[in-house]
């Protein structure tokens, strides 16, 4: 087993080594960069507008990908060349390096950085044997030298690709006519201030390599490697289950399943979130691996705020448990003079890591939680952890304004750390920090101790309920069989014996009515209370307002234990801060990039220290090591994964290879791991390793290695997924029905309250008009273009009617709550430059500052909106090339992923006959709304309708 988990981990590192950073496009632009391709003697130096420091970055070297591909595949197989793979935008090209230059078109000194890709493909062609070190500095050498003689740049780029080329012996039709690449960098200055100089927008230093060559070292010494294990060594669970079945859900729903402590919000979660947070503490009382498949708009954050919350309620057990906090620390003196406090085992389970492969993601997740309106309004002025220590930590990130407690941080990358390194350096120094909190320890734990109590007794009050009511049936059925066996003959005999036989047996029977009494009050204490087989009977979409097994008596009392929790943390806290202090200081040292070296276990007790002040911290997975290296492989307590559908297996499994549980969130429906590794290459390498089809890194992502191992799950479109949540509340049709065919098979559930919050918002925030697929007819201006500009043309005119009636004089700065996105990055960038070159007729007196904002906000790619969300999207498809157009639609994740960010309206624009080509996988694109289909003219006409009529979108701020 040890050599299987081998394998597919030098399969993952090979897979980095040959996934190539890939060139900008030319001509590509925002307001924050542009490229320019050198294949002449142009000038290639754009200039600096008012008020902006830029900088540019050269990629020399340039390398045609395919025929990098054609070198590998004629190595590793003996074919002559790679054979195309779908990808829609042809051709690519990849680099060797790349350098700074200053804003005088200098070279700047040491900022020469090389890309392993081009030397890991000389290695494997056999074509050289020194080392990457060597040949980096061969490249330095001659930088350092053209610089100090003050060459021109692009004379340095083509010196350093001539180097580069005939060092690695690469044969000359790998070369292009490209001289170099050309990236402005350019960020706003600030007066009064020091700018940093702006930096480059695509840095392509990869560290996975070896963190993989460790783990992979690691493996092979048999060291225990976490949650990672189980990824890679269990076999699949899939099975006839569905964990969305009436028994299913009932079963995970028992009053006694559900954690003592619950996120403090005035609405309950929907039956399939609560499942998958009674399952995670169920699954991982001690270690492993749970998914959760969460669909658009089903509220996967909402559910991993009651995990948080779980999680905390099993340290306040803990912590109740000590008559003196300070008890839970035993000075430590270590050989260098210095002394830390270890911390009760016992304490050691409970920080909580969230990663992701996107930075917003995380970052976001943690800068939201410590927000005072993620609290229910009922609880918003009641809870309160630490707060002083939370202003200090939302203010590195200008946050600081209404938060009620330091929950949680970002991590991860340098900038991060120093953030939380500066605020807690602050916090422990700050006499002031526990002034106006309610201290007492005998307090907070007699607090704890009745909020739990008041919880055990509803708990016992709902147990009464179902025992009464499984007795009540019971002696009903008795009764029926009974009275069907022997009513008739005793309705034959005379006498007062058979009167009375038969008034025993009526519905009224006394100790029937004595139950139904019970039970009735019993439910009216309660409230709200949603019995098992009441559930069963009821419709799916009843189904997605019920949640059985609780009450409106024990959510609030799930949530007063919150409370109670945070009181006894903090009181915890205050009390045993002289130990707890000096730990503090050294976490700061641990995480300092200049700190000494600490031991595994002492690092351990850092970090349980810190975690009683901050439980949750995030990070990406590319700093993921940087954040927690000093701890050992196992031994992080809790890890969370957000979208990981879009995880790429081999950037994940260092973090997983250092944590004991993963609860693994997100969707193989939406978008998938970018990959920038040929199908040619990868199936080159998956034969020449013997890699199974589940582990092959085109096939899979982290969520559908998690998925496959997960035995609570359910199958979706022939796949199996770990734990599913149904019930949606973004979406209004037709995007809901789109998306629930497209990928769900028809097993989301609308919520009712989006039905009557569109219908409310139709009165006070009127749209364009209904939802529509525009068919619009143009063409491209070349035949390998995306973009068509009568497209864009419509999208600007669509736009110009929300902007028009706004002013600069307007008080408060508001844009149009619309994002405009396409399946290809060079129809957003036409769509860009579109409206910039159109700016006046578009945005009316809108300044030009906010115009170019909102252009850079809310144009893109749909790969860069998953996650956000819009009342209008407007969808805009470009693209002639059946090729481009089959990638698009060849699964249904892009086109989920882009009819999802749509809350309100979605307005399709492009060419119907172009792109509906398979009528059975097409058919969703013909909609069922008479006013679905419409032409671009009909269309102009609705937008330019009646005054009443008028876009008036909701405005965000």
């Amino acid at each position: 087993m040890h050599q299987q988990v081998a394998r597919i981990l030098n399969y993952w590192e090979h897979i980095e080594h040959y996934s190539p950073p890939v060139l900008e496009n030319d001509g590509a632009k925002s307001a924050s960069y542009s490229v320019a391709h050198i294949a002449d003697k142009k000038d290639p130096w754009p200039q600096a507008e008012n008020g902006r420091a830029i900088r540019h970055f050269i990629r020399f070297g340039v390398a045609a990908m395919r025929e990098c591909d054609n070198l590998l595949i004629r190595r590793w197989t003996g074919h002559n060349n790679a054979p195309y793979d779908g990808t829609c935008e042809e051709p690519q090209f990849t680099f060797a390096g790349t350098f700074a230059v200053s804003d005088k078109k200098t070279a700047d000194r040491g900022s020469l950085v090389i890309n392993r890709f081009l030397y890991d493909l000389a290695i494997a062609t056999e074509r050289i044997t020194m080392s990457f070190t060597e040949y980096s500095e061969a490249l330095a050498t001659e930088y350092n030298a053209r610089m100090k003689a003050q060459s021109n740049p692009v004379a340095i780029a083509e010196a350093l690709a001539d180097l580069a080329f005939s060092t690695l012996s690469l044969p000359i039709e790998l070369r292009t006519k490209v001289k170099c690449v050309v990236v402005t960098s350019s960020k706003p200055t600030i007066a009064g201030k020091a700018s940093r100089k702006p930096k480059d927008a695509r840095p392509f230093n990869n560290v996975y390599p070896s963190l993989l060559r460790e783990l992979r070292s690691d493996v092979e010494s048999g060291v225990v490697i976490g949650a990672a294990w189980d990824l890679l060594t269990k076999s699949s669970a899939e099975s006839d289950f569905d964990a969305t079945s009436d028994a299913a859900v009932t079963n995970s729903l028992e009053t006694g399943r559900y954690p003592a402590t619950r996120w403090p919000s005035d609405f309950s979660l929907s039956p399939q979130q609560q499942v998958a947070v009674n399952e995670v503490f169920a699954s991982l009382s001690k270690e492993g691996v749970f998914s959760i498949n969460g669909p658009p708009g089903t509220g996967k954050t909402t559910l991993l705020l009651d995990v948080v919350a779980g999680i905390l309620g099993r340290r306040a057990d803990v912590l109740l448990g000590y008559d003196d906090p300070q008890s839970a620390f035993t000075p430590v003196h270590d050989e260098e003079g210095g002394t830390h406090f270890r911390i009760d085992r016992a304490l050691h389970d409970f920080l909580v890591a969230v990663a992701s492969s996107n930075n917003g993601a995380v970052a976001n997740l943690t800068l939201e939680l410590p927000k005072r309106s993620k609290l229910g309004k009922t609880y918003s002025d009641t809870v309160s952890f630490l707060p002083k220590l939370a202003e200090r930590l939302m203010a590195q990130h200008q946050l600081a304004s209404d938060t009620w407690g330091a929950i949680s941080v970002p991590l991860g990358n340098r900038q991060n750390r120093d953030r939380c390194l500066t605020a807690l350096a602050q916090a422990i120094d700050d006499d002031t920090l526990f002034e106006g909190g309610d201290l007492n320890w005998d307090d907070a734990k007699a607090a704890y101790r009745a909020a739990k109590a008041k919880l055990d007794e509803i708990r016992a009050r709902h147990l009464s309920l179902s025992e009464l009511v499984s007795a009540a049936k019971s002696f009903e059925a008795v009764y029926q069989s009974f009275n069907q066996k022997w009513a008739s003959p005793v309705r034959s005999t005379t006498g007062t014996t058979a009167i009375a036989l038969e008034l025993s047996l009526s519905p009224t029977h006394p100790v029937l009515v004595q139950a139904r009494e019970q039970i009735a009050k019993l439910r009216e204490e309660l409230g709200d209370v949603v019995l098992a087989d009441e559930f069963m009977e009821a419709n799916l979409q009843a189904q997605a307002q019920m949640l059985p097994g609780t009450s409106t008596a024990l959510e609030r009392a799930r949530c007063e234990m919150f409370i109670a929790t945070m009181r006894l943390h903090q009181s915890f806290v205050a009390h045993a801060w002289s130990s707890i202090r000096p730990n503090l200081a050294a976490w700061i040292d641990l995480m300092s990039a200049k700190g000494r070296s600490w031991s595994q276990s002492a690092a351990r007790d850092l970090w349980s220290t810190f975690s009683l002040l901050v439980p949750v911290v995030s990070s990406t997975f590319c700093s993921f090591s940087n954040a927690f290296g000093s701890m050992g492989r196992g031994s992080i307590p809790w890890l969370i994964v957000d979208e990981a559908g879009q995880a790429s297996s081999q950037h994940a499994i260092d973090a997983l290879s250092r944590v004991k549980r993963a609860i693994v969130v997100g969707d193989p429906f939406q978008l998938e791991p970018i990959s920038t590794i040929s199908h040619a290459v990868e199936t080159a390498l998956a034969n020449r390793f013997g890699i199974a089809p589940q582990f092959r890194t085109k096939n899979t992502s982290l969520q559908t290695l998690a998925d496959r191992i997960n035995p609570f799950g359910a199958k979706r479109k022939g796949k199996w997924v770990g734990a599913p949540l149904r019930v949606h509340r973004r979406c209004v049709e037709p995007m809901f029905s789109i998306s629930n065919g497209l990928a769900y098979d028809q097993t989301m559930i609308l919520a009712d309250e989006i039905l009557h919050a569109d219908a409310l918002d139709n009165v006070r925030r009127p749209t364009f008009g209904p939802s529509a697929w525009i068919n619009v007819i143009g063409a491209a201006e070349t035949a390998n273009d995306f973009y068509i500009p009568e497209e864009g043309a419509l999208a600007a005119h669509m736009m110009s009617q929300c902007f028009g009636p706004m002013s600069q004089s307007q008080p408060v700065i508001e844009r149009p709550d619309v994002l405009i996105i396409s399946p290809f990055r060079k129809v957003a960038d036409g769509l860009k430059q579109h409206l910039r070159d159109n700016a006046p007729a578009v945005f009316g007196k809108t300044a030009a500052g906010l115009a170019e904002e909102w252009i850079e906000r809310s144009i893109g790619t749909v790969h860069s909106f998953q996650g956000k969300e819009a009342d209008t999207v407007l969808l805009i498809l470009g693209a002639t090339r059946p090729d481009s157009i089959d990638w698009v639609l060849a699964k249904p994740n892009i086109m989920n992923v882009a009819v999802t960010r749509a809350r309100r309206r979605l307005y399709i624009i492009g060419n119907r006959a172009n792109w509906y080509r398979e009528p059975i996988r097409d058919a969703w694109m013909l909609g069922t709304g008479a006013d679905w289909l419409m032409e671009e003219g009909e269309a102009r006409r609705m937008f330019d309708s009646s005054r009443s009529r008028k876009p008036m979108l909701h405005l965000v701020k």
